[in-house]
């Protein structure tokens, strides 16, 4: 009578037509052992931060959407939008009053118009006080830095989400209150030209983002 091993049909280390090989297919008592393997093995798989779409592709992280939004997109370029009209009134003016310096720029009447106006509305006061205080009495520079760190989290892909997440909001903050304090900024380019300042930064802000 032949061995076990060949009566099984399988080769084994003791006793079988190969000794010394173990079984390659061993049987298995119970299946519900190899259940609780895969278990183990998911539960100990660590799962990357990132989102998928619904064709399966790997996204960018929920705190990298959040930092480069809607919501912080628009207050990011209507920063932009305030940071450029400001500094064009401050190369006009920069000349004007000194010995053959130019004229007034045409549009300042209406800029300062526009000031007197909004200045007598609370919410304007709120805001242009607040921002001036969170800047630390310096609003441009506060301004200019907004700018930069909305342009540099949108350039990098690669940094920490979380941090970049918590940079992008205060600087969409400090954006929004610079654009409230600079609404008579608009009589810089009026009418349509706004606007059109306006879809330019918001360009540049979106062509930044990686």
């Amino acid at each position: 009578m032949p061995p076990a091993a060949v009566r099984s049909g399988r080769p084994g280390a003791d006793g079988g037509p190969f000794p010394g090989l173990a079984d390659p297919h061993p049987p298995v008592d119970d299946v519900s052992d190899v259940g609780d393997v895969g278990e183990g093995c998911a539960m100990d798989a660590t799962t990357p931060d990132v989102d998928v779409d619904e064709a399966g592709r790997d996204g960018p992280p929920k705190a990298r959407k959040d930092a480069i939004g809607i919501g912080p997109g628009v207050c990011h370029s209507l920063g932009l939008t305030a940071l450029v009209l400001s500094e064009i009134v401050r190369h006009d003016l920069k000349d004007v009053g000194k010995p053959g310096g130019g004229q007034a720029p045409g549009y300042l009447r209406d800029l300062l118009k526009s000031w007197s106006s909004l200045a007598e509305e609370g919410w304007y006061r709120t805001a242009a006080e607040l921002f001036d205080d969170v800047s630390l009495g310096q609003p441009r520079a506060a301004l200019w830095a907004a700018v930069f760190m909305a342009l540099v989290v949108r350039l990098n892909r690669n940094g920490p989400h979380e941090v970049q997440r918590v940079i992008s909001v205060v600087a969409a903050c400090y954006c929004l209150l610079g654009a409230v304090s600079g609404l008579p900024l608009a009589a810089v380019a009026p009418g349509g030209g706004v606007l059109l300042v306006l879809g330019l930064c918001a360009g540049v802000m979106r062509i930044a983002t990686r």
